[in-house]
């Protein structure tokens, strides 16, 4: 897939023009050509026969060039995606500091200029192929047009025509080559351009992994029995191993309910088919009793707010930011304020220049940026900002300090109400506040049940908790 939508981005936004533009010069040299034609067929027939023989070879050879091309750029997409990799990392600012620190500059110069050497190479030998095709075939043509002016200089030497008509026919002679190598040229250029113009057909044709129903069933209003996984098995078709293996739980309205477990154990592939960014292999997840695949995927969506782990970055005006949750509503800044409040950014933006309009981001110019815990504020803004009846957080404070990630779950439990919430963190201090929490590991769910019961168990969770909670008194000791 990756390959294909790169071949689509590099050749997709100027093929159609080429083509269309080569459509106009062909129809105008192809006019131009039949009328030379007809003249110089009047004085010899054969003429028009010799031009299209001097002239043919050489765009055959072009033609079978393009082909090669063709198919070596398709071998090779996969060399261009990671020298763009390469020059994405060198130049962007996601990876300067680690890139400083390491010294890491070089290494990757050094990659890139392999891969481009190869690609530069490879290109290269097609072109002196081409070049040297190219030069045969203008030889051989050489030959003809020479060999024809001499016919007509002979014609002129035995006063069979005239000096007059000697230029004429020498011009036309010449305008019809011009003509007929414009119009084969532009043909040939038009089979190359819809040859690397296949690769954007072949991304359209990509079908979607989840896909609306033909009939969805429209999504309940207000949800009132919630969310339940059902008997679900995920797995990713590469390796087919079992990500997610018989899954069962619910999540009723305004209850919290928590994931932990070890990385890897599939957290986060719960929220992607909770949101169904994925489908099960197996069973199902059911919204007040309906397969959510019986939904439409964007109206579905719609109940659902999420603070995924690795949040995006918007560069955009502050408040344009959290009013990035909800675009299918109106602008409400009093809802945005509230929003910011309720996640603790508000203080921060009323601070910058321009307060909520002020521009985020170093990449334009005024751009003010904010740390990470400040961004991960925003994004849970953002979340808050969606009026959803289901909330999902994949470490929601995992960049944030212990007093905000206090006052953020002040909040959520304030705006839960009669919302169903999920949460992903490995911070026990934010789970044990969950009215239910579950215990992952290896794509199972192994323990569940309130902190307290958890603890009682003494289990899986109160040895991680116990693990996680004897690091902080180890660290105090050692301290004091």
């Amino acid at each position: 897939y990756r390959d294909t939508l790169f071949r689509a981005q590099q050749e997709g936004p100027y093929r159609p023009t080429k083509i269309v533009n080569g459509l106009f010069a062909a129809g105008q040299a192809g006019a131009s050509f039949l009328a030379v034609a007809w003249l110089l067929a009047v004085f010899n027939p054969l003429l028009p026969v010799i031009i299209v023989a001097a002239a043919v070879p050489g765009i055959l050879l072009r033609l079978s060039y393009s082909k090669k091309i063709y198919e070596w750029q398709e071998k090779r997409t996969e060399d261009e995606r990671r020298a763009y990799y390469f020059h994405w990392m060198l130049t962007g600012d996601a990876h300067a500091k680690e890139f400083r620190l390491f010294n890491l500059g070089p290494y990757f110069i050094e990659r890139f200029r392999q891969i481009r050497s190869t690609l530069k190479e490879e290109k290269l030998w097609f072109e002196r192929r081409r070049a040297m095709g190219d030069f045969i075939a203008q030889a051989s043509a050489i030959i003809c047009v020479f060999g024809s002016f001499a016919y007509i200089a002979f014609k002129a030497a035995n006063g069979e025509i005239t000096i007059g008509d000697l230029v004429m026919y020498f011009q036309a002679f010449q305008r019809g080559i011009g003509y007929l190598k414009t119009l084969l040229e532009t043909g040939a250029e038009m089979y190359e351009d819809n040859l690397f113009l296949s690769h954007f057909y072949e991304f359209l044709k990509v079908k979607p992994d989840i896909e609306s129903p033909h009939h969805p069933v429209p999504v309940p209003e207000k949800i009132k029995a919630g969310i339940e996984f059902k008997n679900v098995d995920f797995f990713y078709q590469k390796d087919g191993k079992y990500v997610l293996n018989c899954i069962n739980f619910s999540i009723g309205p305004g209850e919290i309910v928590a994931l932990v477990g070890k990385n890897g154990s599939g957290k986060s592939t719960i929220v992607k088919i909770l949101t169904r960014l994925y489908d099960p292999q197996k069973g199902g997840v059911y919204l007040d009793g309906m397969n959510i695949k019986k939904f439409d995927p964007g109206l579905f969506r719609k109940k659902i707010s999420v603070v995924f782990q690795d949040h995006i970055k918007y560069y955009l005006k502050a408040g344009e930011n959290i009013l990035l949750g909800d675009m299918d509503r109106d602008a409400d800044a009093e809802s945005m304020r509230t929003a910011a409040i309720e996640s603790g950014i508000d203080k921060k933006i009323r601070r910058l220049p321009a307060g909520y309009d002020t521009l985020l981001g170093r990449w334009f110019k005024n751009g003010e940026e904010l740390s990470i815990g400040q961004w991960q504020m925003l994004a849970i803004a953002r979340a808050f900002y969606r009026d959803a009846e289901i909330v999902v957080l994949d470490e929601p404070s995992s960049a944030l300090d212990p007093e905000a990630e206090k006052k953020l779950f002040v909040s959520l439990r304030r705006l839960i109400q009669n919302r169903s919430a999920l949460i992903i963190s490995h911070r026990y201090s934010t789970v044990r506040q969950a009215d239910r929490i579950l215990v992952m590991d290896q794509g199972r769910i192994i323990e569940q049940g309130s902190h307290n019961d958890l603890m009682g168990l003494d289990g899986e969770y109160a040895r991680l908790y116990n693990a996680q909670a004897k690091g902080y008194t180890t660290i105090k000791e050692e301290v004091n």
